[in-house]
């Protein structure tokens, strides 16, 4: 599977961007293809005004990327790693060779978008910081390109 990743604000700086650096390594390592796109967050007064133009930004960013379209948010479905790397194993039968998973900003996205995409996964319920929600994102994609090379799931 390969993956494309669209992030709203910058990825490569702060306290985080060790870590996904690395897993973005990781995942290139495993075999799982990964193509890391940052945009442009939203610098709009209001936060219903951010939420609306990042939103718009994210959805056609992921028609320009192609594939299945997954938006990251706490109100999707949840999976276990193992159930997750079965999900995506399924749809790698049905014909699928990409996902694009979309990460918001701190405004979160418009409800619309939920309906617009694919999919909708959460990667907890709880509120995670945007750079956060990043690496576990990319040390996730890492475990199930690690899994689908035949490495044993530690967790089995």
């Amino acid at each position: 599977m390969r993956y494309v990743v669209i992030t709203l604000g910058r990825s490569d700086r702060g306290p985080f961007a060790a870590a996904v650096k690395r897993y973005r390594e990781r995942v290139d390592r495993g075999g799982g293809g990964l193509e890391l796109r940052s945009l442009k967050a939203s610098r709009l007064a209001s936060a219903a005004d951010r939420r609306r133009a990042d939103s718009a930004a994210l959805l056609a960013a992921a028609s320009d990327a192609g594939g299945r379209v997954v938006l990251l948010d706490e109100r999707g479905t949840t999976f276990t790693t193992a159930a997750l790397f079965r999900h995506v194993a399924a749809l790698e039968q049905r014909g699928e060779s990409r996902l694009t998973l979309l990460l918001g900003a701190a405004d979160g996205v418009e409800p619309s978008a939920r309906v617009q995409v694919d999919e909708v996964w959460s990667l907890s319920p709880l509120t995670l910081p945007h750079e956060l929600a990043l690496v576990v994102l990319l040390e996730q994609l890492y475990r199930l390109a690690s899994m689908a090379q035949g490495h044993p799931y530690h967790r089995s």
